[in-house]
């Protein structure tokens, strides 16, 4: 199961993608947004600074291992996955998403304002 932040655009549109990419239905996703603090598998504020993701063995990844974890298990992008656990991109990959979290805010990233002819920097 994998929890995303509802009210940003920019997760909403990773789950959509994550949901295509899974054909075979393997990935659930719940809006955070609408569950209580308890229904989480981290606190709320863990669960705005990254994507988390309960294994079915009951393990929870946050944030980039989390995404690789969520890809690895959909037909269409296990192989793009595989190259993930590199140990270089591995570490790249979660400097990467740590930044860009960092960054998020849900009015940036609101669905109105992304992709509308605003730039982005």
């Amino acid at each position: 199961m994998v929890y995303f932040d509802g009210a940003c655009g920019m997760c909403r549109r990773s789950v959509r993608w994550l949901r295509r990419l899974d054909w075979l239905g393997r990935l659930e996703a719940a809006d955070s947004t609408s569950l209580k603090d308890d229904e989480l598998p981290v606190s709320r504020e863990r669960s705005l600074e990254g994507m988390p993701m309960r294994t079915r063995s009951g393990r929870v990844l946050v944030g980039f291992p989390a995404v690789r974890r969520a890809l690895l298990q959909t037909p269409l992008g296990a192989l793009p996955a595989i190259a993930l656990y590199l140990p270089g991109v591995s570490h790249l990959g979660d400097r990467c998403y740590r930044e860009i979290a960092r960054r998020r805010s849900r009015e940036t990233c609101a669905p109105d304002s992304v992709g509308q002819g605003q730039s982005s920097s």
